[in-house]
């Protein structure tokens, strides 16, 4: 008879698999919307996200693992799509800056916010602040723990073929 942890430990590993396939299933659906491909999305997700911070083609090469030639020819395609800019830095001119548009903002809003709107509405009704802070942690503590992984993985060499 299993232990309770293990008994946990599956069910946590199944709802963890089954998050990860409908955020897949999201992603995918951006793609297809968006008109985009997944490395464009993943490209177009990080500098949306950068806010305020300034996003370079280095910083975004190192954030999607591609080369600089990578990353130049997915900015080319959103650039196109009207969904980035790229324009020199204010104070380094040696240096550019990449930015989301408008148009992306709209966009990328328009179709993920009736999830965070409708999400948010469904979680805070079903759980306190003191659970919330704790999922918070959990997730946190998730998102290391694959990050660390990533970096591991990295630094692997691609299997022979």
């Amino acid at each position: 008879m299993p232990t309770e942890l293990a008994r946990i430990s599956v069910m946590l590993k199944r709802k963890m698999e089954a998050l990860h396939a409908s955020s897949d299933d999201v992603a995918r659906e951006l793609v297809r919307v968006l008109g985009v491909n997944q490395t464009d999305r993943r490209a177009l997700e990080l500098i949306l996200c950068a806010g305020e911070k300034v996003m370079t083609p280095g910083l975004l090469a190192d954030q999607l693992g591609l080369t600089a030639a990578g990353t130049t020819i997915a900015l080319d395609r959103l650039e196109k799509l009207g969904y980035v800019t790229r324009s020199q830095h204010p104070t380094d001119h040696r240096r550019v800056i990449v930015v989301a548009t408008e148009l992306a903002a709209r966009r990328v809003s328009e179709l993920l916010a009736p999830l965070l709107s409708h999400g948010g509405k469904v979680l805070f009704s079903h759980y306190n602040p003191a659970e919330l802070a704790l999922i918070i942690d959990f997730l946190t503590r998730t998102d290391e723990l694959q990050q660390e992984h990533v970096n591991r993985m990295r630094e692997l060499d691609p299997y022979p073929h």
